[in-house]
Parts: structure tokens; sequence; C-alpha cells
């Protein structure tokens, strides 16, 4: 999966407001799904446009490549470990959107308990909300993650973290995380 920092973040929403004229300071009416009407600003409008293109771009590669966006190995590890009675949750900063798309368009066998993502404007800033959200279904018991960001919030959930090499690390994961993985498999002898 393509990950951007916040940099290109900012980078592309200047684009997007030299393209189409938008201010951050602009209030726009927007009409979300099924009718309720709000205001946004246009800094909220760049974002959902932004996210917009990543994800069409997302759509197109699961619709070229099918489950081989899923790293190898990984639906396998994860159907084995729902049969063992654990509940499998994904939480992420990306649009919610976004990720169920992603599943329905790849036919993904795997069923996912809980999904907590972001909306089209990305208004759960440092997914504090998200892991809220996560924390009132239940236990964590672990999480699974191929970057820090994604490893962190264990300990607040007194979770153990499994950092599965070469994805998209920043640095820092092996310090951070209880169990480092190289393959989705051996996620099997930790999670017993």
């Amino acid at each position: 999966m393509v990950h951007a920092t916040k940099k290109h973040y900012d980078v592309l929403k200047e684009v997007i407001a030299k393209r189409c004229g938008l201010e951050d300071s602009m209030e726009i009416k927007y009409v979300q799904n099924y009718g309720k009407e709000i205001t946004l600003s246009g800094k909220d409008i760049k974002t959902i446009i932004m996210t917009d293109l990543f994800r069409d771009m997302m759509y197109e590669v699961a619709a070229e490549r099918g489950r081989q966006i899923f790293t190898e190995g990984m639906i396998t590890a994860l159907q084995e470990i729902k049969k063992r009675g654990y509940s499998l949750a994904i939480a992420s900063g990306i649009r919610k959107d976004i990720i169920t798309g992603l599943l329905a368009i790849t036919k993904c066998p795997v069923t996912f308990d809980y999904i907590q993502g972001q909306d089209p404007v990305l208004s759960r800033d440092d997914n504090e909300k998200l892991d809220a959200e996560l924390m009132k279904q239940g236990k964590i018991s672990f999480v699974i993650g191929d970057k820090a960001d994604d490893l962190e919030p264990a300990k607040k959930f007194g979770a153990k973290a499994i950092f599965l090499r070469g994805g998209h690390a920043r640095g820092g994961e092996e310090k951070i995380a209880d169990y480092s993985i190289s393959h989705p498999k051996e996620l099997l002898n930790i999670i017993t």
C-alpha cells in the first residue's frame, strides 16, 4: 500500500489549491450521502479531493492486482488466527471507504470484526479517536504493523507489538516491537 508523509500531503494540497482556486478559509456547502447538508472549509474540500484521488488510485490497483496487494501469506495467517478465536480489527489513518473498498474489490476472504478508518476530511487527527473507538470493542492483545506509527499504540492498549519487516518502516520499529517477523506465517507462532 502507498503511504505518504505530511509533507507530501501539503504539496498535494498546494497543487489542488492552485488548480482549483481553493483557499483554506472558503466556506463551501456540502451534501453528505443521503442528504445531510454541512458547511466545509476550503481546507477540508482540498483534503477530500486529495483523498479521493488516493482512493481512486488504490481502487484501480486493487482491481488490477487483486489479492496480490496483500503481503504474501497474510490472508492465510489471518484466517488461521480467526479460527483460533481471535477477533480481527483494522485501525488506520486511511479513509474507511478506501479500506473496505479494497477488501470488497479484492474479494478478501478474511472477515474483520472491526474497521476503524478516517472520514473524507481526515478529522480524526493522530488516530487518537480511532484508537479510542477500537478500545471500546474489547481487549486488544496484539498490534501488527510495518511502521512505528502502527506499533506505538500497543503500549496504550496493553498489547504486544508485532513488527512485520519489509513494509514501510521509517526506523526504530525493532525497538518498539515485542516481536519482529519477516513473514506473516510467523504470526502463528506468536498468536497461539
